[in-house]
Formats: C-alpha cells, sequence, structure tokens
C-alpha cells in the first residue's frame, strides 16, 4: 500500500498499473490516474488497519490518504483488498491490488481473474463484488 500511494505522490501512473491484479490491469483509464496524482496535493499517508490473512491468498489494508483541497486537509478512506499471485514462470509470489472500480465481466463460477484455480466466487469474488 505504501509503494502505491508513493507512486501516486511522485506521478508514476505504470506502477499504480502494474501493481493491480494483472487481469484487471488493460481496464484502467491510465491518463486518468495520472491526472488524478498530478492534479492532488497529497499530505500524508496513515495504516489505520492491516489485516494479513483473510484465506489462503488475500489481506486488507484500511488507509487514510491525506491531500489538501481548497486549503484544508481531507482523507481518502479505503479499506483496500490483495491478492497473492504465483508467478509460474519463474516460481515466485507477488501481492496485487483488486480494484474493486473496474467493471469486469465474471459470473461467480468461472475460474477466479487471480489464477488461482478456484472458482471466482470462493476466491476473489467476495471482495470485488
Amino acid at each position: 500500500m505504501r509503494t502505491r500511494y508513493s507512486a501516486f505522490v511522485k506521478v508514476l501512473p505504470d506502477y499504480i498499473v502494474k501493481t493491480t491484479l494483472p487481469a484487471q490491469q488493460s481496464l484502467l483509464d491510465v491518463k486518468a490516474i495520472e491526472t488524478w496524482a498530478r492534479e492532488t496535493d497529497w499530505a500524508g499517508l496513515d495504516i489505520v488497519k492491516h489485516t494479513p490473512k483473510l484465506g489462503k491468498r488475500h489481506a486488507q489494508v484500511e488507509f487514510k490518504a491525506y491531500y489538501n483541497k481548497a486549503d484544508s486537509l481531507q482523507a481518502h478512506h479505503e479499506l483496500s483488498t490483495f491478492v497473492k499471485v504465483k508467478d509460474k514462470a519463474n516460481d515466485d509470489e507477488r501481492w496485487y491490488f483488486l480494484d474493486p472500480t473496474v467493471a469486469i465481466t465474471v459470473t461467480q463460477k468461472q475460474p477466479c481473474i487471480c489464477g488461482s484455480g478456484e472458482k471466482f466466487k470462493r476466491c476473489c469474488g467476495g471482495y470485488l463484488g
């Protein structure tokens, strides 16, 4: 979460895309991410709560990202979900952000978009639905 916040502060939209679940990456609006990051006067990040183990491969981070707007400090308060995905090519695991704002068409009985091999409803569906 901290690296994603830093990427917004430094206006690195490619990093935001790269750390989002691969099945969602092509659906992101990179220009909108860049514009929002560039136009926001970031002022800090507080991690409110971290739940490192939700089932086999999920975790959540509750945070507040602070920014200045019209001479007052505002907060973007969010509960973000991440999923650990195994890269079969080099046998390592990486955490990816599950973006609930990305419209993706998948039924509850299809294989999960994270590649776990489980049905979507039993894996990431509970966090995106």
